[in-house]
């Protein structure tokens, strides 16, 4: 764990402040100093106020201070993802379940979130409508926050397939544009990617189209050129199955391809089959719905 104070000055410099603007009305530039180097101490009444004025959470502040490693956190979603892909519906109650008592008895919000994200998936393997009750309180948790951060990715990443498509639209902007990733392992990039994948094959699944496209030049922009190769591949994919929604299907099908092709180079089984048989899905719901135009 490092001391506060260098914490504070590494987050302070991700926000490009000075000292003197961080330090104006709390405290002296001196004493913000001093306890940036670690060589004294800080109120919480005073640590409270310099986070607000860097619209940072203390729970995000502590998160990042333990070197990113809250242990309910990781722990809450590495079970989660074990029952998903399980489709274990009793763990997920009882990991829901859990995570509410929790809550109630704590009052912290994270709790909440984690409770209502096991209810989500619950309800999404049973083939249920999402609550929208629990829908609202994510909705409102988001549009409150000034700056999200890698726990707001995380939140809704694993929470975005219960939203209605405008929604999933307006919130993927927000994440887009309002996020600012802490780890210097640039994890919150990665999630960031990850839910404009995700929203680019919720707006191609609802024939939102020009909605899609744009998301898609945004995902090519983020991307690192020489290191981020894995999500380049799911790009051209996606954009094949574009191309193909288009009514350019030759171009489409031949991109879509290629990277199934390299998936399969790579050794990645199980990529490729997944996407393979996407891109089947794809075809075959666009040869019925030319067939049935002809005889309209």
């Amino acid at each position: 764990m490092n001391h506060p104070g260098v914490t504070l000055r590494y987050i302070r410099k991700t926000k490009n402040m000075t000292l003197a603007e961080l330090a104006k009305g709390e405290v002296s530039v001196a004493f913000l100093s001093r306890f940036e180097r670690g060589d004294c101490d800080i109120s919480f009444t005073h640590l409270l106020n310099l986070l607000n004025k860097l619209n940072v959470s203390m729970d995000e502040f502590l998160y990042v201070n333990n070197d990113y490693e809250i242990t309910h956190f990781q722990k809450f979603f590495d079970d989660l993802k074990d029952y998903v892909r399980e489709d274990n519906l009793h763990m997920l109650q009882v990991l829901r379940d859990r995570t509410k008592r929790i809550y109630i008895m704590e009052g912290k919000n994270y709790y909440l979130h984690f409770s209502i994200i096991a209810e989500l998936y619950i309800r999404r393997i049973s083939k249920k409508k999402p609550d929208l009750k629990m829908v609202k309180i994510l909705s409102d948790y988001f549009s409150n926050v000034d700056v999200w951060g890698y726990y707001e990715l995380v939140i809704y990443t694993n929470s975005m397939f219960s939203f209605p498509v405008d929604q999933i639209i307006a919130l993927s902007h927000m994440a887009y544009e309002k996020s600012m990733d802490y780890n210097p392992l640039g994890k919150g990039d990665i999630k960031k990617q990850k839910i404009l994948l995700n929203t680019i094959v919720a707006l191609i699944e609802n024939n939102r189209l020009p909605e899609a496209n744009t998301f898609l030049i945004l995902l090519d922009e983020s991307l690192d050129k020489e290191k981020d190769a894995y999500m380049k591949i799911k790009l051209m994919f996606l954009k094949g199955i574009y191309a193909i929604k288009m009514g350019n299907r030759q171009r489409g099908e031949k991109m879509a391809a290629k990277a199934i092709k390299i998936f399969t180079d790579l050794g990645s089984a199980s990529q490729a089959s997944t996407h393979a048989n996407y891109l089947q899905d794809v075809l075959n719901s666009t040869i019925l719905k030319n067939n049935k135009h002809k005889f309209l």
